[in-house]
């Protein structure tokens, strides 16, 4: 079952998996900090539910005058809710509210738009397409002693959003095109705003980012100002250790989960109002949030003293995604395929099926996996790691050793990103051993190339090596922290003005 809220995706995991919420600044140039990503405790609860409405702190530049003039308020966003369960096509409507005013008060937002929101999701590509026509639209801008009022007549809005599931991340683009012709109460001319702009986003368990590229217009009947915008967020998950200053306690620390969120909003203003100094025609704005901060639980590993890799491996223990006992643990076991799969359905939040109680006795059931009873402990994880596109059906081997190769192929795919090694043919990867490789991975491995998930040792990667416990505390705390930091840069840095 897929349930999405309007600009999230709720799906049912082992608790709930929270997705992607595309449209978390609003579309008017603001920003927020983003709703925060749910914690493991959040998650945990039998009765976690996602919320019917969100208000965040908003910023936004207003740009009437001729000048950028901050305000600051907040952002009241009311998701609709689809389940596609049900039904592959529909509709829903969104709201979005902002109030906000500039510091000196001299400049005042208020603003409610109502869009009408129609889906169809494609099954076959697993994608979901969104198109948004405006039902409802009042605002009032007070800018330079001026007052305007939107003419609601006059003004126009068009939104469509296209996104895209893959096994662990969701990602999604689209496009916004507005006309919003305000007139001013004072008896002037009316000023009409134009905008274009594309926006970017992804969402996944560790973090989640949105951009949006922005043209806009505005036309005084006298004059023309023109402006870039770049208004960014992301949210995401940090994660340290804390070493407990008392020396009487029964453990020696713990790691911690930081989740904070922020905005900013780069802007250059190309043709200004001439009296706009030429330092005021460009800057940056930002917003955040206060983090939440979630301890997480840590076995005693005193047997890891002095080895490299104790620290990732207590990161794995600490992110559950460990289980082997602590006691009998040993780095240098070697990791099963069924134990790989089932680490990153859980690190990805990948969800479970829900088992369906009203099922009829006679029903016949599903045959997946030729090799994997469905009573064993990896089957449904291997059966979710199936339904999200992870792994085929037919033999699963998870009783296999894991290679690195095969990893390093579980991992892009996870991601979602194999495209990026499509067509490579046999061209060589830049690896010392590159004829080691199995032309199957091929793709794959230079994909991760690319992407820089993978450690190697004096230019080897050794693809066919088996994957002991602490390689494969390593290679996971590279993954995860690739979607933790590395994923956004694509996203802001190298988008931002």
């Amino acid at each position: 079952m897929k349930k999405i809220l309007a600009m999230a995706v709720a799906l049912l995991t082992m608790t709930t998996n929270v997705l992607a919420l595309e449209g978390e600044m609003g579309y008017f140039g603001g920003i927020t900090p983003g709703t925060k990503i749910p914690t493991g405790i959040a998650l945990a609860q039998e009765k976690y539910q996602l919320d019917k409405k969100y208000v965040l702190p908003y910023k936004e530049n207003v740009y009437l005058s001729g000048s950028a003039a901050t305000v600051e308020g907040t952002l009241e966003i009311r998701p609709g809710e689809i389940d596609l369960s049900k039904a592959h096509t529909g509709s829903y409507k969104e709201v979005y509210i902002m109030k906000a005013v500039s510091d000196d008060a001299s400049t005042e937002i208020s603003r409610s738009i109502t869009l009408e929101t129609q889906y169809v999701y494609n099954e076959v590509r697993d994608q979901l397409t969104k198109t948004s026509t405006v039902s409802q639209w009042t605002e009032t801008v007070v800018a330079s002693g001026q007052t305007y009022r939107l003419d609601s007549s006059k003004s126009s809005f068009s939104k469509s959003i296209l996104e895209d599931f893959t096994p662990g991340v969701k990602y999604y683009n689209g496009d916004v095109y507005y006309k919003a012709v305000y007139a001013n109460a004072s008896g002037g001319a009316d000023v009409t705003v134009n905008v274009d702009g594309r926006i970017y986003g992804y969402d996944q368990a560790f973090a989640k980012s949105e951009t949006q590229v922005r043209n806009v217009t505005v036309d005084t009947g006298t004059r023309q100002y023109f402006i870039q915008e770049t208004p960014t967020i992301t949210m995401s998950k940090e994660i340290s250790y804390g070493s407990n200053e008392p020396q009487a306690i029964s453990f020696a620390g713990n790691y911690r989960e930081l989740i904070q969120g922020e905005g900013v909003l780069a802007y250059n203003m190309m043709v200004s109002g001439a009296t706009v100094p030429a330092d005021s025609q460009y800057g940056a704005v930002a917003v955040s949030d206060t983090p939440t901060i979630e301890q997480l639980t840590l076995p005693s590993l005193t047997q890891l003293d002095g080895h490299p890799a104790k620290s990732d491996i207590q990161k794995m223990y600490s992110m559950d995604l460990f289980d082997v006992n602590p006691i009998a643990f040993s780095p240098n076991q070697v990791v099963t395929r069924g134990e790989y799969i089932t680490m990153l359905v859980k690190a990805f939040r990948i969800p479970l099926r829900v088992e369906d109680t009203k099922k009829k006795t006679d029903v016949v059931e599903e045959v997946i996996f030729t090799d994997v009873d469905t009573t064993s402990a990896v089957y449904p994880y291997l059966v979710a790691a199936y339904d999200a596109g992870l792994i085929a059906a037919g033999e699963a081997n998870p009783n296999g050793f894991l290679n690195r190769e095969q990893m390093i192929v579980f991992n892009v795919r996870a991601l979602g990103l194999e495209r990026l090694g499509l067509g490579i043919g046999l061209i060589q990867t830049p690896y010392m051993d590159d004829n080691k490789i199995s032309s199957y991975a091929k793709s794959s491995i230079y994909a991760a190339s690319k992407l820089g998930i993978i450690p190697t040792v004096n230019g080897y990667i050794f693809p066919q090596q088996h994957v002991t416990y602490a390689e494969c505390a390593t290679f996971m705390n590279i993954l995860i922290d690739y979607l933790r930091y590395d994923l956004q840069k694509d996203y802001n840095q190298h988008m931002m003005m």
